[in-house]
């Protein structure tokens, strides 16, 4: 399961409201509905005869819920149908959602992962905000009791603070594992994204199945091969300046400025 855009999830939901069946959680039905709709689409065949039980099923819904919905009855319920059926109930999407990845995470069949980019946006300050949780409507509600957000956070259990003592242990899925990037190109504090590093790493002198990867940005030497790959194969803006832009020291010095020497973000500023 790939949710790329953690920046955009963390505060572009629309509207969140109180789950039905657990106190103190909340549903983002929008951005839920748009992450079951990609992942039947990327999925679909892997998840055929994989099921749901009641027991599962119950946890996210409402008796009241499960009764009047038909395509939910019975004792087991594929996911592929789960799946399905939140395309076409925005209202149960995030329900739909939580079911299947609760499922996925619980079972031993096929191996289940979970990768999330932009991930220490949701240690961030909060964006999603109801009168349920603070009635004054100025505390934000933590991510943690986000149904979109609340696996992912429990499977890597982290603290921006590396002397936190509180935080739960890992809740990871009994076959697979989860992968998940921090970002540097958006306006999250350094101090967040500093104290998540300096405390995986921290946790992963001790913790075998937890693994820090540190991923460099380009040199500036490399960022002006790259550059020079780009004009020869006639890349976006490169492919018909004639040289301009790599003979043009200030182009080149903002290209490495707007892309943080970045290869996904230098790309895209060459073309856009």
């Amino acid at each position: 399961m790939y949710l790329p855009d953690g920046d955009r999830l963390r505060k572009n939901g629309f509207f969140i409201t109180p789950s039905a069946a657990r106190e103190g959680m909340y549903d983002l039905q929008d951005l839920s509905q748009e992450a079951c709709a990609a992942f039947l689409n990327s999925h679909e065949s892997d998840l055929k005869g994989m099921e749901a039980n009641k027991a599962t099923l119950e946890n996210f819904f409402k008796e009241s819920q499960l009764e009047r919905i038909s395509e939910l009855s019975g004792e087991s319920v594929g996911l592929v149908e789960v799946l399905k059926y939140a395309v076409e109930r925005k209202s149960h999407a995030p329900m739909c959602f939580s079911v299947v990845v609760d499922t996925l995470m619980n079972q031993a069949e096929k191996p289940f992962f979970m990768v999330l980019d932009e991930f220490n946006c949701y240690y961030d300050h909060g964006h999603y905000f109801h009168m349920s949780y603070d009635d004054r409507v100025r505390e934000p509600i933590p991510y943690s009791r986000i149904n979109l957000f609340e696996h992912a956070l429990a499977a890597m259990a982290l603290s921006s603070n590396v002397e936190d003592e509180d935080v739960e242990a890992p809740r990871l899925m009994k076959r697979g594992g989860i992968i998940v990037g921090m970002t540097e190109s958006h306006a999250v504090p350094r101090k967040v994204t500093g104290g998540l590093i300096a405390y995986a790493q921290a946790n992963s002198k001790s913790d075998e199945t937890l693994s820090v990867v540190e991923v460099p940005h380009f040199s500036g030497q490399e960022v002006d091969h790259i550059l020079a790959n780009y004009e020869s194969i006639g890349l976006g803006n490169l492919r018909l300046d004639r040289g301009d832009t790599l003979m043009d020291e200030q182009e080149v010095a903002y290209l490495k400025m707007v892309s943080g020497s970045i290869g996904q973000s230098l790309q895209d500023a060459s073309v856009l």
